[in-house]
């Protein structure tokens, strides 16, 4: 009796454990089934932001390149066109023919790289049947609209444009090399994707791949989407490679967590702890890597398409005097130093954030680095109708600083204000002058201002304010952050001061150097 007494609490127990085991064990697949869950939903989110991103890019692309042949083809002189015609076919391959309509719909000029038999076969099939599909009626001037369709069984894109010169309009029309799209434009924008994405452009009239193999569409994974104005009867698919891995990976989750929740209780949920924790601050480093790396391409991408637009017009002959030339080779030169810049402004972050920042300071006048850099940004200003207003002192402002690391601070502050504190006709005022404890640089702007929470946390890295990230500017993030390390570095503090509604100032308190009597 006194063997079953002491049994009996013991079978009492183990009822119970293996109850709290089985709940335990069936609440924990639970979870790791919707975690599994959750994890494909994340991939197929990220699947449809990447494929509506290619149709953007590759729309983007298409149209620029229509673009870019309208603004370099002319149709005021006939042997400037012909000219400069035969000068884009021995460089680009992106067009086959380029037909110029008088405002009676009439052929004025077509060329194109074809024998004369197939050109006579092209005009005939261009007057009888491709003419009208065109909406020549409806085209606004200087609009531009493309054309996809098949005749005699060839897929034709046609992008054309009204434009009006002499007194007249002119339609342009451009006939687009489709194999050069399919053969270059594609393999170039989906070589980096291709690792980990399947990727194909199917063509929904003949339901032929244009470009890869067809994806398998019954995983709801695959993203499917047209091209809305330029192909718009091919469809792009995208579809993650590593959906087998993922799906296995969830099963291989689902039975560790059955086989070791009953003896480990305590160790799973801690470690559920830890790595909820751990999930949550990846995708947070994640979330702000994507938006950091989109910010800094995006502020990239403005230097060098100006660099490019005006390189390609003094490559092109298209600048007609020399002082034209000139002006048109300080844009380039101002805005490599601004992108030369911003590439420090990523190199420097990176150094900070390894801790290997290092400055090689002198001693030296400050007003001529605050003016060169000022000067960098008076292009832009002009650009967007700002008044950039410099006030310097007369007499040397002597302090010891790196010139490269005081250039990329009044940079930062300047480029700030030009980018979410000011507004069409507004002005901006950058002040270098001597203060009580030494040297003072002040930018100030008439924008919208700063909300306390705001100022509070304006130099922190990665940190934008709520009308900064609602608004259509981009930006990084770390401008401001690299000021406050410089101005810290230099034995300074940076600092700002704002009311809602009356604009911002920020403000670079330096040391100065002590001048004995000569």
């Amino acid at each position: 009796m006194a063997q079953r007494r002491g049994i009996s609490p013991l079978w009492g127990i183990l009822p119970a454990v293996m109850v709290a085991a089985l709940v335990l064990g069936y609440f924990s697949y639970r979870f790791a089934a919707e975690l599994a869950q959750r994890s494909e939903a994340s991939v197929e989110s990220s699947t449809r932001a990447l494929g509506i991103k290619l149709i953007d890019r590759l729309e983007q692309v298409i149209i620029d390149g229509g673009r870019t042949f309208f603004r370099l083809v002319s149709v005021d002189d006939p042997h400037e066109f012909r000219e400069l015609w035969r000068r884009i076919v021995r460089v680009s391959p992106a067009v086959e023919s380029v037909t110029v309509l008088g405002p009676d719909r009439r052929i004025v000029y077509l060329v194109a790289k074809l024998d004369p038999a197939a050109l006579d076969a092209f005009r005939q099939l261009f007057l009888q049947r491709m003419l009208p599909d065109l909406e020549l009626e409806r085209l606004a001037v200087e609009h531009h609209k493309h054309l996809y369709k098949r005749y005699d069984g060839r897929p034709y894109l046609i992008s054309y444009i009204r434009q009006h010169a002499g007194g007249r309009d002119y339609y342009l029309v451009l006939n687009m090399n489709l194999q050069y799209v399919v053969e270059d434009v594609f393999p170039q924008e989906f070589r980096e994707l291709e690792s980990t994405n399947a990727i194909s452009v199917i063509d929904e009239e003949s339901a032929h791949p244009v470009y890869g193999r067809p994806v398998d569409v019954s995983s709801q994974l695959v993203f499917e989407g047209l091209f809305p104005t330029t192909l718009y009867k091919w469809r792009l698919q995208v579809a993650p490679r590593q959906l087998g891995p993922l799906r296995r990976g969830a099963r291989a989750r689902r039975l560790s967590a059955v086989l070791l929740v009953g003896g480990a209780n305590a160790v799973i949920w801690i470690g559920l702890a830890v790595i909820l924790i751990a999930v949550r601050k990846e995708r947070r480093a994640n979330a702000l890597k994507s938006d950091f790396i989109a910010n800094v391409s995006h502020e990239l991408k403005t230097p060098l398409s100006l660099i490019r637009m005006f390189g390609e017009l003094l490559a092109l002959g298209r600048v007609k005097d020399a002082q034209t030339a000139r002006e048109y080779a300080e844009i380039i030169m101002r805005e490599s130093d601004r992108l030369s810049s911003q590439i420090d402004n990523v190199l420097d972050f990176a150094r900070i954030e390894r801790g290997k920042d290092a400055y090689s300071m002198r001693e030296g006048d400050l007003r001529g680095v605050v003016e060169r850099a000022v000067e960098l940004c008076r292009y832009r200003a002009e650009q967007q109708h700002l008044r950039l207003e410099l006030v310097l002192p007369d007499d040397p402002v002597v302090a010891v600083f790196d010139e490269s690391a005081m250039t990329l601070l009044v940079l930062n502050l300047v480029e700030n204000a030009l980018k979410y504190a000011a507004v069409a006709g507004a002005a901006i005022r950058v002040l270098l002058d001597r203060h009580a404890s030494g040297l003072r640089l002040q930018v100030s702007d008439e924008g919208p201002g700063l909300t306390p929470d705001e100022q509070r946390r304006v130099f922190e890295r990665f940190y934008r304010g709520e009308r900064a990230r609602q608004g259509p500017q981009r930006g990084s993030g770390i401008g401001l952050s690299l000021v406050k390390h410089i101005a810290q570095a230099h034995g300074g503090r940076a600092q700002v001061r704002s009311e809602l509604g009356k604009g911002a100032t920020f403000e670079v308190l330096l040391p100065a150097v002590a001048r004995g009597p000569a």
